[in-house]
């Protein structure tokens, strides 16, 4: 956050928080993101070009090769990601034993993205910590195995390149570098320190720094990925920062007074594209759907649908014939007498696009999204330039 106002901070949802699950492991579900579709053809050359110069280095004859290097460099590419799972999961299964909520795991270009809800900042050095040492553990079997293979070929090519990629994993991931393992390490350790709002300013400040030397070095070096990954570090670190300024002006604000109540209500029974021509014809953020639980039951309300969620159904084509299958279930919520920063962490642990708001009762009035905590931040800054104003033409001369 700027100096001398609130104004300068903007709230933005995370960066690569959307994908398509594919599969679930100890009920995470794991994320495919489109940019890593994008990204396997480059990966698969990079990875055939390593291997073709460690089975140079290696003296591998051809015709102990078995496949070609395309084959070879495919299946190090495939390691690789796998790698990478391994060592997001290592995140999130640490997060779990601290009694944390992991979201969901991310896997797109640059690697993976683990979201960990209420990530505790007594918890973050050896959460963050732990994906660097799967790291090199993998690195340290791979290179066992390929001490205990027999002679140069693929096989101990492959082992041995697969090892190493691990080892510069693990060693990058370790970079201070925000929002990267080492930055968060940075943090977790500092926060105990000078606590956790200016620990996190060091943090980030630092991962801008480390962008920046990155980007040079990609530049300098024509190195693809370094570049990717210079923008993805100094990105994260601006919305980490934002995040901060966010929590920081909404503190001390209850929830009641961010949210919008411009919520319609829905059968359960009734069609989802109709519901959504009412909310669009009416302006209204989403609706309460309500029926009974079992056939012969008195009608309650059985959750919200918001009109965020109604579009992105219908762009992938997902759109159900009735409300009742519409209902997000993992929708985070809050009360309304709840601390206004709470909101963000919500917003920022998924794809949800919304928080629902319950009132003493559990029954939901109202939502908050990223456009109600940008409205209440700018009015806020309004309110705040006011107050200096007349602080200062209230002064003698």
């Amino acid at each position: 956050m700027a100096p001398g106002g609130v104004s300068s901070a903007r709230f933005r949802r995370p960066m690569f928080s959307q994908g398509v699950t594919v599969f679930t492991i100890r009920g995470i579900p794991i994320k495919l993101h489109i940019s890593l579709l994008l990204f396997i053809p480059y990966l698969a050359f990079v990875a055939t070009t390593q291997f073709s110069s460690i089975a140079a280095a290696l003296g591998v004859p051809e015709e102990t090769m078995q496949l070609p290097p395309l084959v070879w460099g495919i299946i190090l590419a495939l390691g690789l990601f796998c790698s990478i799972l391994a060592h997001e999961l290592a995140h999130s299964l640490v997060a779990l034993r601290k009694g944390l909520r992991v979201r969901a795991i991310t896997l797109m270009m640059l690697g993976g993205v683990s979201q960990i809800e209420d990530d505790d900042p007594d918890h973050e050095a050896w959460i963050a910590f732990a994906g660097p040492l799967m790291s090199f553990g993998i690195a340290a079997m791979a290179y066992l195995a390929y001490l205990l293979a027999s002679g140069p070929s693929g096989v101990s090519a492959t082992l041995l390149a697969f090892s190493l990629t691990n080892l510069v994993l693990g060693v990058f991931n370790l970079l201070p570098a925000f929002p990267m393992d080492g930055g968060r390490v940075l943090r977790g350790l500092l926060s105990r320190r000078i606590g956790r709002e200016r620990a996190t300013q060091v943090a980030t400040s630092v991962g801008k720094g480390m962008a920046v030397l990155l980007g040079l070095g990609g530049i300098l070096s024509f190195n693809l990925i370094l570049l990717f990954i210079a923008v993805f570090v100094y990105m994260g670190a601006t919305a980490e920062q934002a995040r901060l300024g966010a929590q920081a002006i909404l503190r001390g604000m209850p929830v009641a007074r961010l949210m919008t109540d411009r919520l319609g209500e829905a059968r359960a029974d009734e069609s989802a594209p109709a519901v959504a021509e009412r909310l669009l014809r009416h302006n209204l953020a989403g609706a309460r759907v309500v029926g009974p639980l079992r056939p012969g039951d008195l009608d309650r309300e059985l959750g919200v649908v918001t009109a965020w969620d109604l579009g992105r159904m219908a762009e992938r084509g997902e759109l159900p014939l009735t409300m009742a299958a519409a209902i997000r279930s993992d929708l985070p919520r809050v009360h309304a007498r709840d601390d206004a920063s709470h909101s963000i962490d919500a917003l920022t642990a998924g794809d949800t696009g919304a928080v629902a708001v319950l009132d003493e009762t559990e029954h939901v009035v109202g939502l908050v999204t990223p456009a109600e905590i940008q409205r209440a931040m700018a009015l806020l800054g309004a309110v705040q330039a006011g107050a200096r104003h007349l602080g200062v033409a209230g002064r003698p001369g």
